[in-house]
């Protein structure tokens, strides 16, 4: 791996995180492939192997809830994600982080 694919690699784990949270705080909830379908149309690519375990893991951390809903749907039960209170207050504080490294990188750029 070169050392630009390593450092995008990098760059991209928290960023896809930050944008998946921002989405469900958005749209209030949304499942898998819906988030899938909606970062692909975004010029943001994310696989189910990539996307399911981010999902589990804020889950368990509390910062995401799920609700399976099997009525009224199409096709097969979905598992909806929201954000928690807690899940709230991490992406604030994220999206406060990603503004500060962001001014940090326009200063430099000048």
């Amino acid at each position: 791996m070169s050392e630009l694919e390593n450092w995008r690699t990098q760059i991209k784990k928290g960023y896809l995180e930050l944008c998946l949270l921002l989405m469900i705080r958005e749209e209030k909830r949304l499942y898998g492939l819906e988030i899938i379908d909606r970062l692909a149309k975004l010029e943001v690519p994310m696989k189910e192997g990539t996307l399911y375990p981010i999902l589990n893991r804020l889950t368990a951390d509390g910062v995401l809830s799920s609700t399976w809903v099997t009525e009224n749907l199409k096709g097969h039960p979905r598992k909806f994600y929201s954000l928690t209170r807690e899940g709230r207050t991490l992406l604030a504080q994220m999206e406060g982080e990603f503004e500060s490294m962001m001014g940090i990188f326009r200063s430099l750029k000048k």
